[in-house]
C-alpha cells in the first residue's frame, strides 16, 4: 500500500502471506449489469512496517555500534485488540494529567443522543445505500439547522451554540467522507440567513481551492484545509463540517487560553471500516502475526515441523488462510463475529476517543452528541429495548473495556495503563448508557 524506503527493506519482515501484488477495480452504485466504468487501483504488500518501530533500536548493532533509543509517546499505541493502532511493545511509563484534571472530563463531560424522527423510524445514517446517504444528510443538517420548526430560539445547533461557553463556543460535526463534509456543510449554508457565513466545510490539503470557495458564496460554504484547522478560532465561523478520519489526530483546535475551542461534537455517522478498504486486510494480518511472534505461538508452529523449511510451510499456509479469510469477512456490524468485533470496536474505540480528545484540551469537559440511530438501534427503534454489544457499537465498546476495570479479568498492569488512557471514556459511555429508572405508577 505504501512503498518501504529501500535502506530499510532488510529490516522489515517479508508479508506472512508472501508478497501480494494485485488490482482492486471500483464501481460506484450499484451494479445493473453491461458495461461499467469504474477506478483500477494497484496495490502491492510487500511487508510488515509496523515492525520496523520495534527493530529500530537494534539497527546499528550489525556494525557493532550502539543502538539509537526510541521513544513512542502515541497513547493510542496501547490499545487491546486493535489491529490498526497497538504496538506490541511494553508500556514503561504512563504520563498523567493532575487528577483533578482527569476528574473534570470524566465527571462533567456530557453524552447524548439526539436522534431524529424520520417519520416512522429515527433517522438511521450507517448501513444506508451509499446512493441514499446525501438525501439523508441533507435532511439531517436541514433538522439541526433549523429544527422542526422556526422557533424563536432557533434550531438544535442554535441552542446548542447559545449554551456553550464564550472561547468554547464552535460545534464540529463529523462525517464520514469530504464528499459527505461538502453535502452537510451547503446544506447548512443555505438553509437560511443564520449560517450563510458561519459553516466551513474541510477539504484535504491537496485539494484546489478555488478562489471563490475562499469566501461564502450564494451556494457554497467556505472551505478549510485540514493543515490549517488549528486555525479554527480566527475564522469567525460556529460550525466546522469534517470527516472523522481528517480530525482523530494531528492539530490542536485551541482557543486564546489554550483550550480546545471547539465545545461540542456531533457524530452525524456511526463509523464502520469500508468494506472494500484493503488496508483493513493488511492491518489484520500484520496484526496477526506481530502478536503471533511476541506471543509464542510464532515459536511454535515453526518448531512444529521436521525442519525449519516445513516450519516456514506451516507459518506460510497460517497466514494465507488468515489473509483469505480477513479478506472475505463481512464488514457490516450485524454481520461481525465476536473476535471481529472486539478488534473492530478497538479500532472504533480509539478513533472516537482521539476524536472526543480534540475537545478536552486544556483540562476543560467535552459534551458528545450521538446522531445516527445505528450508535443504539434497539432504543431508536418504534418500540423500544435494551441495546447489546452485538447491535450497539457504544455498548461494544463499553463490553471489550470492561475486563480492565473493576476487577475484570486483565492483568493489574493492563488494568494501570487501561485507566489512564481510557477512564474518562469509559465513565461518559456508563452514564450515557446507564438504564434509566422507570417511574411507579400507583
Amino acid at each position: 500500500m505504501y512503498r518501504r524506503p529501500l535502506d530499510y527493506g532488510p529490516m522489515v519482515p517479508e508479508a506472512p502471506m508472501g508478497n501480494v501484488l494485485g488490482f482492486q477495480f471500483r464501481v460506484s452504485g450499484e451494479d445493473e449489469g453491461g458495461v461499467r466504468s469504474g477506478e483500477l487501483t494497484f496495490f502491492r504488500c510487500s511487508g510488515v512496517g509496523r515492525e520496523l518501530l520495534r527493530a529500530m533500536p537494534h539497527l546499528a548493532s550489525v556494525d557493532g555500534r550502539p543502538g539509537a533509543h526510541l521513544l513512542l509517546m502515541s497513547g493510542s499505541s496501547w490499545a487491546g485488540a486493535s489491529s490498526r493502532y497497538h504496538v506490541c511493545v511494553p508500556v514503561g511509563v504512563i504520563i498523567e494529567p493532575p487528577t483533578e484534571v482527569t476528574e473534570r472530563i470524566a465527571d462533567e463531560s456530557l453524552m447524548r443522543f439526539e436522534f431524529i424522527d424520520d417519520g416512522d423510524e429515527m433517522l438511521r445514517l450507517s448501513g444506508t445505500h451509499p446512493d441514499d446517504r446525501p438525501e439523508k444528510l441533507r435532511r439531517i443538517a436541514t433538522h439541526l439547522g433549523a429544527g422542526e420548526y422556526e422557533a424563536l430560539e432557533g434550531g438544535p445547533l442554535e441552542r446548542e451554540l447559545l449554551s456553550l461557553p464564550p472561547g468554547r463556543d464552535q460545534i464540529l460535526l463529523l462525517v464520514g467522507s469530504y464528499t459527505e463534509a461538502r453535502v452537510v456543510a451547503d446544506t447548512l449554508h443555505n438553509l437560511n440567513s443564520r449560517w450563510h457565513e458561519s459553516v466551513l466545510c474541510l477539504v484535504s490539503d491537496d485539494e484546489e481551492i478555488a478562489p471563490e470557495d475562499e469566501a461564502p458564496s450564494a451556494y457554497r460554504a467556505r472551505s478549510l484545509r485540514r493543515g490549517d484547522v488549528e486555525h479554527l478560532k480566527d475564522l469567525d465561523a460556529d460550525i466546522l463540517v469534517a470527516p472523522l478520519l481528517a480530525v482523530e489526530r494531528g492539530h490542536n483546535i485551541l482557543n486564546e487560553d489554550d483550550e480546545a475551542a471547539i465545545g461540542t461534537v456531533y457524530f452525524l455517522a456511526r463509523p464502520n471500516p469500508h468494506p472494500e478498504d484493503l488496508s483493513l486486510a493488511v492491518h489484520a494480518v500484520n496484526d496477526w502475526i506481530v502478536r503471533a511472534v511476541t506471543g509464542g505461538d510464532f515459536a511454535t508452529w515453526v518448531q512444529s515441523g521436521a525442519t525449519v523449511e516445513e516450519g516456514a510451510d506451516e507459518v506460510r499456509s497460517l497466514a494465507r488462510s488468515r489473509w483469505y479469510t480477513v479478506l472475505a469477512r463481512p464488514m457490516a456490524w450485524s454481520s461481525l463475529g465476536d473476535e471481529v468485533r472486539e478488534q473492530v470496536t478497538w479500532d472504533m474505540l480509539v478513533l472516537m476517543w482521539q476524536v472526543i480528545g480534540r475537545l478536552v484540551r486544556g483540562g476543560v469537559p467535552a459534551r458528545v452528541v450521538f446522531v445516527d440511530a445505528a450508535f443504539a438501534p434497539n432504543l431508536a427503534a418504534a418500540s423500544p429495548r435494551p441495546d447489546t454489544p452485538v447491535s450497539s457499537l457504544l455498548h461494544s465498546v463499553l463490553d471489550v473495556l470492561d475486563p480492565y476495570f473493576d476487577g475484570g479479568t486483565k492483568s493489574a498492569e493492563e488494568q494501570f495503563i487501561a485507566h489512564a488512557l481510557y477512564g474518562p471514556l469509559r465513565s461518559m459511555l456508563t452514564r450515557l448508557l446507564s438504564p434509566t429508572p422507570v417511574p411507579a405508577h400507583p
